[in-house]
């Protein structure tokens, strides 16, 4: 009996002892620089709520906050420079619904689990899309350019930022439930993607507002539906779909702040906080508007809860697609 005692008075100290680094870390944290990643390039609309992030980290946790842009390879090389660090809450990564919904379903191979890998801090915003179209084509609102995929089966072509996201899927099901016939072209991002629409080698092409803004304002592309049931101020004439319409036009898409899984709980609720407290500040609501976004901010718990439920979506869309695993 006395070993046992003395067996068991020793694994409470080891407890014990165990638990205060840890306890200490999270009582000093942070103490060191923090890094946010961004796996698109410099400029896009990640990059600046990425920039903007890392700003209210730094204003309100008092550590420097540098962006690292590691683009290319559907956010792959990105993803794992996040996970090569450890999950002390130092390293946060602008996570799409590409990166934690969608991948797992669509390539043979992937190195991570996005359910499992990461951690959200929050849902930072949502991405509102529209289908633009030339400013002087032939098609002059949404209802003409319907009439034309009718009319006209195999003929009009609708392009896309990539194969394989969220606008892609939406696209796909609309194709399907609506019965028609027109081809889906993915590019490489919005730009050439716009310089061809401009150019008239597509009828249309489905874009995160944000992307396309601008070419918007200067008059040389003309939005003729926004893809959810808010409408957009700035372009009234874009008319809004129904997301309990199974047959409208509709993208649900968001952007997420994640951290490497087995991040403190402490930690994670600290970078919130800041966060939650930086989006109400006038610099963050401009670039919000600016881009046309829409804020979201939910906590940890329930952005954890609703993107798990965005992989079950997205495995559903993939699978009615007919995409093959890469």
């Amino acid at each position: 009996m006395k070993q046992i005692s003395k067996l068991l008075r020793a694994a409470v100290w080891l407890g014990v002892a165990m638990a205060l680094p840890l306890s200490a870390q999270a009582q000093d944290w942070p103490n060191k620089p923090f890094k946010v990643v961004v796996p698109y390039p410099a400029g896009g609309s990640a990059d600046i709520m990425g920039r903007l992030v890392a700003k209210k980290i730094s204003d309100k946790l008092g550590q420097p906050a540098v962006v690292e842009n590691v683009s290319g390879g559907a956010t792959i090389p990105g993803v794992l420079s996040v996970l090569k660090d450890p999950p002390e809450g130092y390293t946060l990564f602008m996570a799409s619904d590409n990166t934690l919904n969608i991948n797992g379903f669509l390539m043979k191979k992937i190195p991570y689990d996005g359910d499992k890998d990461f951690t959200p801090v929050t849902v930072v915003n949502t991405y509102p899309h529209w289908l633009i179209v030339k400013q002087d084509g032939k098609h002059k609102d949404f209802d003409s350019l319907k009439q034309y995929i009718k009319t006209h089966p195999g003929q009009a072509s609708i392009s896309v930022n990539t194969i394989g996201g969220a606008a892609y899927l939406a696209l796909s099901q609309w194709r399907q439930k609506n019965n028609f016939d027109f081809e889906i072209i993915p590019y490489r991002g919005s730009p050439p993607a716009v310089t061809d629409l401009i150019g008239g080698q597509t009828d249309a092409h489905l874009d995160v507002v944000g992307s396309s803004i601008s070419q918007a304002r200067a008059g040389k592309v003309k939005p003729v539906v926004v893809l959810q049931s808010q409408a957009l101020k700035e372009f009234p004439a874009a008319v809004t779909q129904d997301y309990d319409n199974t047959k409208d036009l509709t993208v649900r898409s968001n952007l997420s702040v994640v951290v490497r899984s087995g991040t403190p709980q402490d930690v994670i609720n600290k970078l919130y906080a800041a966060i939650k407290e930086g989006m109400q500040e006038q610099d963050f609501i401009t670039a919000l508007d600016l881009l046309a976004y829409a804020p979201v901010m939910t906590s940890p718990e329930d952005s954890k809860k609703f993107l798990l439920e965005e992989t079950v979506r997205y495995g559903k869309l993939v699978e009615a697609s007919g995409l093959e695993k890469q």
